[in-house]
């Protein structure tokens, strides 16, 4: 899988889940395999002495710290880190995720309309986790009007995934597989569109639910 000029030995995208679990550990082995190794922004210094005392610094210095240990184990792959826009603090965690030379921010629960401006003049991969063509409509709009760019891929999550991707329980409950089948199919149409737009193929990671 090529993304932008970078291409992935193995087309893995490991995701970020959370406190605890998608550390420099779990995102250097899926790396040093040639894949994108995906480290969670979630509180990674909840484990650091001092995190009670400044959770915003601690969190930001033990991110670096995660991204720069799982980048030590690449040979081919790549690494990124997941930030939620839902997050206290969004900014400081992307401009530190960026010091620290993650190759990608992969961004959803919410809409990341303003991660490329964050970004601005970093060499670095962004991408926003949409689970409908809606969404991915908004997201392209935004950056282009905004910044005069493009995602580099899309994380497509179906709308049980997390909780967190804009429906209500009343209207997951009413998505069946084969209904979310035709919004998938909605929501790549829209990516290549907005690809064939800018003359680069966007590739497109399904994750989250979708089998």
């Amino acid at each position: 899988m090529k993304i932008g000029k970078r291409e992935l030995r193995i087309p893995i995208i490991q995701g970020g889940m959370g406190v605890g679990i998608s550390l420099s550990g779990l995102a250097g082995a899926v790396a040093a395999c040639g894949g994108m190794g995906v480290i969670s922004a979630a509180h990674p210094g909840y484990r650091e002495p001092d995190f009670y005392e400044n959770p915003l610094a601690v969190n930001c210095r033990a991110l670096k710290e995660e991204i720069q240990k799982a980048k030590a184990r690449v040979r081919e792959g790549l690494v990124g880190v997941n930030i939620m826009v839902a997050m206290e603090h969004y900014a400081d965690y992307v401009r530190a995720a960026i010091a620290a030379g993650a190759d990608a921010i992969i961004s959803g629960a919410g809409l990341p309309t303003e991660l490329p401006a964050l970004a601005q003049g970093a060499d670095i991969l962004l991408a926003p986790i949409v689970s409908s063509a809606r969404a991915v409509k908004v997201i392209c709009r935004a950056w282009e009007r905004k910044a005069g760019r493009y995602p580099d891929f899309v994380v497509v999550e179906e709308p049980l995934a997390g909780g967190h991707l804009g429906f209500s329980r009343e209207e997951a409950e009413h998505l069946t597989r084969e209904v979310y089948g035709q919004e998938i199919r909605r929501i790549l149409d829209t990516v290549r569109a907005y690809g064939d737009k800018y003359g680069k193929a966007i590739p497109v990671a399904v994750a989250g639910g979708i089998y």
